[in-house]
C-alpha cells in the first residue's frame, strides 16, 4: 500500500509544472461548480492524478479503510461532460468498490 501512495504522490509531482506547487495551497482551489471534464478509463492512481489536475481538487486515499483492497489493479470508468467535481469523481469510481466523500477543500476516497 505504501508503494501505491508513493506512486500517487510521485505521479502528482511529475505532472505539476513545478514540484513546489505540490505543496502550494494556492494550486488547490476546489470549487463545486460545473466544469467541462474528460478523463479516460484508466488505472486508479493515474485517474486520481488526472482528476486533481483537471479540477484542482485534492483527493486523499484512506489507506486504513482500503487495507487488503487491490487498488493497484483497479480501473476507473470514463468520465466526460459538464460536471461538478463531486459528480465526476463519483462517476469515475463507479467501476470500483470505492466511494468518495467531500471533505473540507477536497475529497476522501475509501471503501
Amino acid at each position: 500500500m505504501f508503494r501505491f501512495l508513493f506512486s500517487v504522490m510521485l505521479g502528482l509531482a511529475a505532472i505539476l509544472p513545478d514540484a513546489a506547487n505540490a505543496q502550494d495551497a494556492s494550486f488547490y482551489q476546489c470549487q463545486n461548480d460545473r466544469i467541462r471534464i474528460s478523463i479516460a478509463a484508466m488505472p486508479l492512481e493515474k485517474a486520481i492524478a488526472g482528476f486533481t489536475r483537471a479540477t484542482r481538487c485534492p483527493v486523499s486515499l484512506d489507506v486504513d479503510a482500503m487495507k487488503g483492497r487491490p487498488t493497484r489493479t483497479m480501473r476507473t470508468a470514463r468520465v466526460a461532460g459538464r460536471l461538478t467535481p463531486e459528480q465526476a469523481l463519483t462517476r469515475m469510481l463507479r467501476t470500483t468498490p470505492l466511494k468518495a466523500r467531500m471533505i473540507h477543500g477536497g475529497f476522501s476516497v475509501n471503501k
